[in-house]
């Protein structure tokens, strides 16, 4: 369970490229990969769709070691998953999931450990990232790190 942390709703480009990607969508079920491929041809800061990424023992172990709040005791590892949109703007790296209905779920917990996964990986560090969820309406943005991580 993460820390608790505050998650910013608000408008953005992401909703705006959404919105027009849906209309190119041939049906609800296509939404998805319909998002995906129009913000890696129209949007200049995604750089990837799709990312596969993982977390291990070890990683969770590396987090653990260095003070971040992390219980993942629940989930057989590797923990496994794809990372819908990955962008770099603003000096951060951003980790996007498109969500239907946005504004009625919370995925902290699994974009938080794509961001974990994707420093571990990168051997960046996690204050490098930024992590949202949207759909054509909202977008809740927060910094991993602080849902991991308290400050002193």
């Amino acid at each position: 369970s993460a820390l608790p942390i505050i998650n910013k709703q608000k408008q953005n480009q992401a909703n705006n490229l959404a919105k027009l990607a849906l209309e190119t969508a041939k049906s609800k079920s296509n939404a998805h990969e319909a998002i995906e491929r129009f913000f890696l041809i129209n949007d200049s800061t995604t750089i990837a769709v799709e990312v596969p990424v993982y977390l291990t023992n070890d990683d969770i172990k590396y987090f653990k070691d260095r003070k971040f709040k992390i219980d993942l005791e629940s989930y057989a590892t590797p923990i496994t998953g794809h990372i819908d949109i990955l962008q770099i703007r603003n000096g951060l790296i951003h980790i996007l999931d498109y969500k239907p209905e946005a504004d009625k779920i919370n995925p902290i917990e699994q974009l938080t450990i794509y961001a974990l996964a994707l420093a571990s990986r990168t051997k960046l560090a996690l204050r490098d990232f930024k992590c949202a969820w949207f759909d054509e309406n909202s977008c809740f943005e927060f910094f991993p790190l602080h849902a991991v991580y308290e400050k002193k």
